[in-house]
C-alpha cells in the first residue's frame, strides 16, 4: 500500500501531528508513504520514518502555487499511490484538479480529514469530497453533515488520539529542566503554574485567560498564568495580549514561552491546564487529553470535542462556554482542592491511528472488490 499524506506545511499544529503519526505507523507496518508539504519542524520527523517526502510550497496561497497542479499530476501518473489522504484545504486544491484530467481507473482513493470548523465556503467544501471524510470528533461530524452536501455513511468519526507513553500518567519533569526553566523565566519560581497551551490566535481564548488571572490576582498571589505556544513579541496579537496583561496589572504574573518543543513538562508542572477556545471551539482538544494523561486537572469550555473528552474522562472541569463567572469559581475551587484524574487509556493515539488504516483497507479493499466485477 503507498499512501500520500497532504496537508499545507510540516509546522507544529494538530493537523500536522495526525499527518506525521500516521506517516510513522503506517510506515512501522511496511507501507509505502509520501509526504506532500512545505518543509518545518516535523519534516525530520517524516524523513526518520522511512517516508518519501515531496517538500513543495503547497501552503502559499497565491496563483503561483497553481503551478504545482501539472507538476503533481505527472508525480500521480508516475508513482499511482492507491490512495491520497488530505489534512488542509490549498492541497486538496491541488489534488481536485490535478485528478481532474486523470483516468478514473487510474486516479487514487480520496481521504479527507476535517480537523477543524472550515469555514462554509466552496473552498473549504473540498475537505468534504471524495471517497470518505475522517470528522475528529462527533462535533465535526455534525458541523460537516450540516454545512456540506455529502452522505452520512462517508462521514467517519475517528478522534484524535494521544500518546500514554509520550505523556504517562503521574509523569514530573526532571530536576535538570526545572532548573533551567526556573533560569530562563525566574518570575515563575515559587508559584503556581496555570498554563494555556495553544499557540497565539484569538480563538484560543488568551483574553478569557488574563481575565481570570485578573480576578484571582488578590486572593492568589502565588499564582502565575504561562501561555504556551507560538507567537512572539513584537506581533500585532502578542502585543494586544501584553497591553491587556498590563491594564489587569499582571505583566509580572504572565508568561509568554513562545513555541516549546517540551509541552509535556510544562503541563505536568503545572497545577492546573486549560483550554478556552471560543469560536470556533476546539475541534478535538488534543492538549486536554495530553493533561489528563498526565493526570493533571483541566479547566475548560464545555463545547466542541473538549466536551466530549471532558464528558468521559474528567466532567468536573466542564465550565459552560462563555461564563467567565463560572470559570472564576471553578477556578478557586480546584486551586483549593481539584477533583483527582484518574489514569486512563481513552481515545489512545494507537486506537486513532489504526482505526484510520482499517479505513484506508475497507476503502481499498471495496475497490478492489468493484474492480474485480467489471
Amino acid at each position: 500500500m503507498h499512501v500520500v499524506q497532504a496537508l499545507a506545511a510540516l509546522s507544529v499544529g494538530g493537523s500536522e501531528f495526525v499527518a506525521t503519526e500516521l506517516t510513522e505507523h503506517l510506515r512501522a507496518t511496511g507501507a509505502s508513504v509520501t509526504v506532500l508539504a512545505a518543509p518545518g519542524v516535523l519534516t525530520e520527523r517524516v524523513e526518520a520514518s522511512g517516508a518519501q517526502t515531496l517538500p513543495w510550497p503547497v501552503n502559499r496561497k497565491r496563483l503561483g502555487t497553481l503551478r504545482y497542479i501539472g507538476r503533481l499530476r505527472t508525480w500521480l501518473l508516475e508513482q499511482r499511490p492507491d490512495l491520497i489522504h488530505v489534512h488542509s484545504r490549498l492541497p486538496a486544491l491541488l489534488i481536485h484538479q490535478a485528478l481532474k484530467k486523470i483516468p478514473p481507473a487510474k486516479r487514487p482513493l480520496l481521504v479527507s480529514s476535517m480537523h477543524g470548523h472550515y469555514s462554509v465556503s466552496r473552498y473549504s467544501s473540498l475537505m468534504a469530497r471524495g471517497d470518505a471524510v475522517i470528522a475528529v470528533s462527533e462535533a465535526i461530524r455534525t458541523y460537516t453533515l450540516h454545512n456540506y452536501q455529502i452522505a452520512p455513511e462517508q462521514v467517519h468519526v475517528i478522534y484524535g488520539g494521544a500518546s500514554p507513553d509520550d505523556f504517562p500518567f503521574g509523569y514530573q519533569p526532571a530536576e535538570a529542566w526545572l532548573r533551567a526553566t526556573l533560569e530562563e523565566f525566574p518570575e515563575l519560581r515559587g508559584k503556581r503554574w496555570l498554563c494555556l497551551p495553544g499557540r497565539l490566535s484569538r480563538y484560543k481564548g488568551h483574553a478569557d485567560f488574563i481575565e481570570l488571572l485578573s480576578s484571582l490576582r488578590d486572593r492568589h498571589p502565588d499564582v502565575h498564568g504561562i501561555v504556551l505556544g507560538a507567537g512572539r513579541p513584537g506581533s500585532r496579537y502578542y502585543d494586544e495580549l501584553a497591553g491587556l496583561a498590563i491594564q489587569a496589572k499582571l505583566r509580572d504574573r504572565l508568561t509568554f514561552t513562545g513555541e516549546r518543543r517540551d509541552i509535556r513538562e510544562w503541563m505536568a508542572a503545572s497545577e492546573l491546564v486549560f483550554n478556552l477556545c471560543a469560536d470556533p471551539p476546539e475541534a478535538f482538544g488534543r492538549t486536554v487529553l495530553e493533561a489528563l494523561y498526565l493526570g493533571r486537572p483541566v479547566v475548560a469550555w464545555n463545547h466542541g470535542g473538549v466536551k466530549e473528552i471532558l464528558q468521559r474522562l474528567y466532567p468536573f472541569g466542564a465550565v459552560p462556554a462563555g461564563n467567565l463567572a463560572a470559570l472564576r469559581a471553578q477556578t478557586a475551587t480546584f486551586l483549593h482542592q481539584a477533583p483527582p484524574v484518574e489514569p486512563t487509556t481513552a481515545f489512545s493515539l494507537q486506537q486513532s491511528m489504526q482505526q484510520t488504516v482499517d479505513l484506508y483497507q475497507s476503502l481499498l479493499g471495496h475497490m478492489r472488490d468493484k474492480d474485480g466485477k467489471q
